[in-house]
């Protein structure tokens, strides 16, 4: 069942706020475009990243409108993020999110689907392509600074070990993106009061609590990437902390015809810093599987 469909805030009035139960996790999704019908009823779902605070609007809000020009797009927010039920799997936390996102497709009935997902979102996609046993049909796939290997520095531990505090979520920032315009005041507060609404910090921080001595709870279980047979982009940044410098050509490497797209002077956003140029690089990439 869907409720609650409203314009959402700080987004352009074509993007849509709802609810929908997944199972038993009441889900908040952004939605712009129209659903399609027949051989066209595609869905392009975009899947954000998972910093604190990490969620829909904030990984899509520059992306979302103008797809939504082209596709009937969905964004929502992963279980334990954002506005859906701010949950935890101890029992299955390698795949407890991807079935819930399964559910998500299954639930609003949006047939074969394209990918997008950015970081943390961006290794979700890449596994629900590569293992058909989930039950996901993929048609393509962009994924920005997401999947393959990653270095264990200090970049990646100001984002695991944040505590809450505004200038912690400044120095988040910092490793997310290049520029400093996405450090600056206002998007910090904003995107502080995001980790600090009751029950956020927690969800997020869940992955990180194992006993005295056997280090992080969870670590990410990757798939055969060699498995994924429909098309994909891979998005980098030149001056991305959060991997190693040749990331884009090892995942390349690992997946059959993907593509290489590299933003110069980016980190680990560059659909958020270069958003006048990745969105028409992703509808074209996206329209290709509709060419006849």
């Amino acid at each position: 069942m869907i409720t609650s469909l409203k314009c959402a805030s700080h987004l352009p009035p074509s993007v849509k706020s709802a609810y929908v139960q997944v199972g038993d996790v009441r889900t908040h999704y952004l939605e712009a475009g129209s659903p399609l019908e027949g051989e066209n009823k595609q869905s392009l779902l975009l899947i954000h990243s998972g910093e604190f605070g990490g969620r829909a609007e904030f990984s899509w809000r520059y992306n979302i409108a103008e797809l939504g020009k082209h596709f009937h797009v969905v964004a929502p927010d992963m279980v334990g993020f954002g506005r859906t039920d701010l949950l935890y799997s101890f029992s299955d936390p390698a795949t407890y999110r991807l079935r819930h996102l399964c559910g998500f497709v299954k639930e609003l009935s949006l047939g074969p689907v394209r990918l997008m997902g950015n970081s943390y979102g961006g290794g979700v996609a890449l596994h629900l392509a590569a293992e058909p046993s989930l039950g996901l049909s993929v048609r393509s796939v962009v994924v920005v600074s997401g999947g393959g290997t990653a270095p264990d520095n200090d970049a990646r531990k100001v984002l695991t070990r944040y505590n809450g505090r505004r200038e912690e979520m400044r120095e988040i920032l910092r490793v997310l993106f290049y520029n400093e315009r996405w450090w600056s005041d206002e998007i910090v507060e904003e995107r502080w009061r995001g980790s600090r609404e009751p029950g956020v910090w927690e969800a997020c921080a869940a992955p990180r609590f194992a006993p005295d001595g056997e280090g992080r709870g969870f670590r990410p279980v990757r798939p055969d990437y060699a498995s994924i047979a429909c098309p994909v982009l891979i998005v980098a940044g030149a001056q991305d902390l959060l991997r190693f410098p040749d990331y884009a050509v090892e995942l390349q490497n690992q997946i059959p015809g993907s593509r290489i797209k590299v933003f110069d002077r980016s980190r680990h956003s560059s659909h958020i810093e270069y958003a006048e140029e990745f969105n028409p690089l992703a509808i074209d990439f996206f329209n290709e599987d509709l060419a006849p």
